[in-house]
């Protein structure tokens, strides 16, 4: 089973994947989450939309849930 991690290694070498999981981008994918709407975010944010949500879909697919608060009270980076 690929993690998002390896994904991210994949797919995006010049992304690091603690880069995905930030502050800034958990928010920007809770406050509009609708895959419609990517178009309007720079190409940039479009990929890490895409890849935290794929990661969400993955999770409840398999009957879980991503616990967002965890997530956000324990990121360190803000961006």
């Amino acid at each position: 089973m690929e993690t998002i991690i390896d994904y991210v290694f994949r797919k995006e070498k010049s992304m690091d994947a603690l880069d995905l999981w930030t502050k800034k981008n958990i928010r920007n994918y809770l406050g509009d989450s609708d895959e419609k709407n990517d178009k309007r975010y720079p190409p940039s944010m479009q990929k890490i939309r895409k890849l935290i949500r794929e990661e969400d879909k993955k999770t409840k697919k398999m009957g879980g849930v991503i616990d967002w608060n965890y997530l956000l009270n324990h990121v360190d980076s803000e961006f």
